[in-house]
């Protein structure tokens, strides 16, 4: 069964190119393109896509302040940011609004079907190679409600050591608050079992 794909940017050189690629995909169904907000929001709702495809920088707006309203339609949509800046802060914001990711507008055609597809089944893209596999395992014991000593004890590492990878997770994800980070790790690994 093929995934109904809602392309959402404001550039329409871009937004064509990517519905002629995304449409020629055997695994996608392009429902709707849309360059604004209020085009986006009335495809959301009539369309009733499985993923929106939606662009951080619109002209009117942007694009993070248009994730919850999206959500808001309850159609059971997913959202998948797509962005010319490969910045983890980015994808932690978006995330934070209730994206399942975000994707680089650099990726090959493949690469974003991949994660199209990966968003339907909803997983949630972290920003590749940003985080070490034994940082990665602190977020999941994060996600978990366990504190520092828990996941020392746990991962047969010191407190100190916890802290440090904490330190650094927040660094590269660009948080600032250890509740920012338990609100982060949370939505990134509700849907997964990761830990």
């Amino acid at each position: 069964m093929s995934i109904r794909l809602l392309i959402v940017d404001d550039h329409a050189l871009v937004r064509e190119g990517l519905v002629r690629l995304l449409a020629a995909h055997p695994e996608l169904d392009v429902v709707g393109e849309a360059e604004g907000a209020i085009d986006a929001i009335d495809l959301v709702r009539t369309r009733k896509p499985d993923v929106v495809l939606l662009d951080i920088a619109l002209a009117e707006t942007s694009g993070l302040d248009l994730i919850e309203p999206i959500l808001a339609e309850d159609t059971g949509a997913r959202v998948l940011m797509l962005t010319m800046h490969d910045e983890p802060g980015f994808a932690t914001a978006a995330i934070e609004r209730g994206a399942m990711g975000l994707v680089s507008k650099d990726a090959t055609v493949e690469d974003l079907a991949r994660s199209i597809g990966a968003v339907r089944r909803g997983e949630i893209l972290h920003p590749k190679g940003t985080l070490s596999e034994r940082e990665r395992e602190v977020l999941a014991r994060i996600s978990k409600g366990d504190t520092d000593a828990e996941i020392a004890e746990r991962l047969s590492i010191s407190q100190k050591t916890v802290e440090g990878h904490t330190q650094r997770i927040m660094a590269k994800l660009a948080i600032h608050t250890r509740a920012g980070l338990v609100a982060y790790a949370c939505r990134a690994f509700i849907e997964q079992d990761l830990a």
